[in-house]
Formats: C-alpha cells, structure tokens, sequence
C-alpha cells in the first residue's frame, strides 16, 4: 500500500526560499510530501495550522517580528504536528532540539538531508512521539517568560494577549474569563483547568476552584477574610487549604 502523503506547510518570510523549498521538494519529493500552504510569517502560520491541520512544518527561524521559536508559544497543549526548523546558522541546531524538533536544515538546502528527514518522519513510533511530547512540554514549562502569548478565540478568529497582563481568570458555570490589566476580558468555553494547563505554572497560582491569579499583581493577603488583595482592588479567594502553599509560593518571588 502507497504511504499517505505528508501534508506539510512552509513558514519562511523570504519568498525566494519558500519557493526554492517548494521547488525542490516538487522535483525529488513529490509523491511524498504535499505542499498545502506556503506561508511568511509566525501569525499567518497559526492561522494556516488551524485551517489545513498539517502533518509537518518547514519553519524558518530567523524571521522579523516573530521567529520561528515562538511558533510554540501558540501551541502549548496537544499539537499533534512534526516541526523541521530551517536555518542559515548552526549555533540554531541545539535550540531546535530542546523545542523536540523532527529535524533541522541547514540552508542552502540540500535534497539529500531533505530525504533523510521525510525518511526520519517515516519511521517515527508512537513512543517517540510520546517522548517528544515530553521533552517539550518540560522545555516550555522552562523556557516561557512573561512576555509570551496566548490566544483567545474570538468571532473573527484570534484574541492575542500577552500572558504577562492577564491579571486573574475565574471560573464561571460552563467557561472561564481571564481579566487583564488593561481591563480587558476574554472568555472561552473550557474550564479554569485548561486555563491553569495552559498558563505558566510559576506565575499562576489557583487559589480556588474559581479562581486563577497571577502572583505578579497580588498586593496583600487578609488572612482572616482569606482573600487576596489584588493591585486593581479586587479581592480573590483563598481556599483554607491552599492558604499554606499560597503563602509559600508569595514569599519565594
């Protein structure tokens, strides 16, 4: 039985490479892979990953506004595409493999490694993957800083708010809002515990089953009326038995 195609998508903000790419896989690699979109920019490949739901990403690292690393910012959680980092710099390789990468390319590319890297995505087992998984989420949880980002969705597509201003989230009967500092707010229908899953573990804290807050804008804690006091005013409850490992995360930032 002929293998299914790989349905594969390149993110590159050079034309000349993303058609070279193109190109070359067309003449040596075409009844392998399919070329489904081609695109320029970090944004519009979160858009075209969640349109086409490739199996495989050519991504460019250094590009402006966005490189390609922070692709993953957008992904945090079940990604189930292989990602082949494409560069002009070898110092790139060891950083694309703490994101699991599938592989990566130098350029000029070069068919030959081309093919041994659509033949490493053959062979890829269910426990690699799995491994993979791991390695990234313990990478992300390691490497995410305050400035990343999240999406919300919205009715013409994509909130992005900067996790960094995201002052609280609570839980609500069937969704969740998260509040920002800019009193801004965005609600989705999944639980407070996706929200907790997809938020940096070292600056949110679930103080209650209702409520996630970021440790940045805590300004007082009123231990009697166990509530947490936050910059804008709003007060946040403190379940009694998370009372202990709130205090303690408080005092070690």
């Amino acid at each position: 039985m002929t293998p299914m195609k790989i349905r594969a998508i390149i993110v590159d903000d050079e034309k000349d490479a993303r058609e070279s790419l193109h190109l070359m896989i067309e003449k040596f690699y075409s009844e392998e892979i399919d070329i489904i979109d081609s695109v320029s920019s970090v944004k519009e490949a979160v858009k075209s990953i969640g349109l086409h739901n490739p199996d495989l990403i050519f991504l460019d690292i250094e590009m402006p506004n966005e490189n390609g690393l922070q692709l993953f910012d957008y992904f945090r959680e079940n990604y189930d595409f292989e990602v082949v980092f494409i560069t002009a710099f070898q110092k790139y390789a060891l950083r694309a493999f703490r994101y699991a990468a599938l592989d990566y390319l130098l350029k000029p590319l070069d068919y030959r490694q081309l093919g041994e890297t659509i033949e490493r995505f053959r062979k890829r087992t269910t426990n690699y993957i799995r491994i993979k998984m791991d390695t990234y989420f313990n990478n992300m949880n390691s490497l995410m800083e305050t400035n990343k980002k999240i999406l919300f969705p919205s009715n013409n597509g994509y909130n992005i708010v900067k996790i960094s201003s995201i002052v609280y989230c609570q839980a609500e009967v069937n969704y969740s809002t998260a509040y920002t500092a800019e009193n801004k707010s965005y609600t989705i229908s999944h639980s407070l515990k996706y929200l907790e899953e997809m938020l940096p573990a070292s600056i949110f804290f679930r103080t209650h089953k209702s409520f996630l807050v970021n440790m940045n804008f805590i300004k007082s804690f009123d231990r009697k009326r166990g509530v947490a006091i936050l910059e804008n005013n709003k007060t946040i409850e403190v379940a009694s038995r998370r009372t202990e490992d709130f205090l303690k995360t408080l005092k070690e930032r």
